[in-house]
């Protein structure tokens, strides 16, 4: 699958009020109560940290099992050893999936502190060495394996939640089985900051939004270059000068170019506001009909009889 994040690949979900790109598969759709269960997952994760480091496996198993013990006790093994090692809380989302395949797989992701690790690499060796170590079957490695999830930053959190909502999809899923198709740890919200405001806030801060934006829009605005005017006889200079009379005391502030005008510091945008272009063109029309009356007048007073 690709993870360019684009129309095509992706469909709106809607969660506290914020939209979020998720996978869209071609088939089935997605199943929404486990995407939903994903989302919460992530936030309790991001009410104890403010970064979360989020790794991806795929794990196949030898034979086909109607349950998920073997995996589970896999597991539970694995995150009291990571719990120790990173000294940190660590949770896991897991979908349970067989296609055409005799066997069925898991696709696994692991989620703890990005500030205990910010890399993924030695995590997944460690998951891959101990699951085939076991004889559970085998373990492969999957392209883009890991993303950081910085609380209340939705450009970062976003790309990941995406990625997980590959793991929701309806297709491939076992139907009529006891064994669950999708796995999840007990993970509770950090209680000293359980609150609604702050719960609000842990996959999109307001503040962070706007920061952003700003940043975003100041570091265009520095690259950018200004735009130039095309015209048939009249050269940017000379537009100047003629808009001239027409300078208003305000500024002509947008948020793309500036340029320096004059000894007088008037700031003027290119391309030009449209005002001041309708302004210059009335008065170059009004100046050369007074010319053009002026023109017949004299025509007149040549053309009629002396008495």
């Amino acid at each position: 699958m690709t993870f360019k994040i684009t129309a095509t690949n992706s469909l709106e979900f809607l969660y506290k009020d914020h939209s979020y790109r998720v996978f869209k598969p071609k088939t089935k759709g997605q199943d929404l109560k486990a995407l939903t269960k994903v989302f919460k997952h992530c936030e309790g994760m991001l009410s104890h940290y403010s970064k979360v480091l989020v790794a991806r496996i795929d794990l196949s198993t030898n034979s086909y099992s109607i349950n998920n013990q073997a995996f589970l006790a896999f597991i539970k093994k694995q995150l009291s050893i990571l719990t120790k090692q990173y000294n940190s809380k660590v949770s896991y989302v897991c979908a349970r999936e067989r296609n055409t395949s005799l066997n069925h797989h898991y696709h696994l992701a692991i989620l703890l502190s990005g500030h205990k690790i910010n890399h993924s690499y030695t995590l997944t060796n460690q998951l891959k060495h101990a699951w085939e170590s076991e004889g559970l079957g085998s373990a492969s490695f999957v392209k883009h394996p890991y993303y950081v999830m910085q609380r209340g930053n939705k450009q970062s959190i976003e790309p990941a939640l995406y990625r997980l909502s590959y793991l929701t999809k309806l297709a491939t899923k076992e139907m009529n089985i006891k064994a669950h198709s999708y796995l999840f740890n007990k993970l509770d919200h950090f209680t000293k900051h359980d609150s609604k405001r702050f719960t609000d806030i842990l996959l999109v801060d307001p503040a962070i939004t706007y920061k952003q934006k700003t940043k975003d829009i100041q570091s265009k605005s520095k690259t950018a270059r200004p735009s130039k005017i095309h015209t048939n006889s009249i050269t940017q200079k000379s537009i100047l000068r003629k808009i001239e009379p027409y300078k208003c005391n305000s500024v002509i502030a947008h948020t793309d170019h500036f340029i320096v005008g004059n000894n007088d510091h008037l700031t003027i945008q290119y391309p030009l506001h449209r005002k001041y272009i309708g302004q210059m063109i009335d008065h170059f029309i009004y100046i050369h009909i007074i010319k053009f009356h002026k023109v017949i007048a004299l025509i007149e007073r040549s053309l009629s009889p002396t008495t």
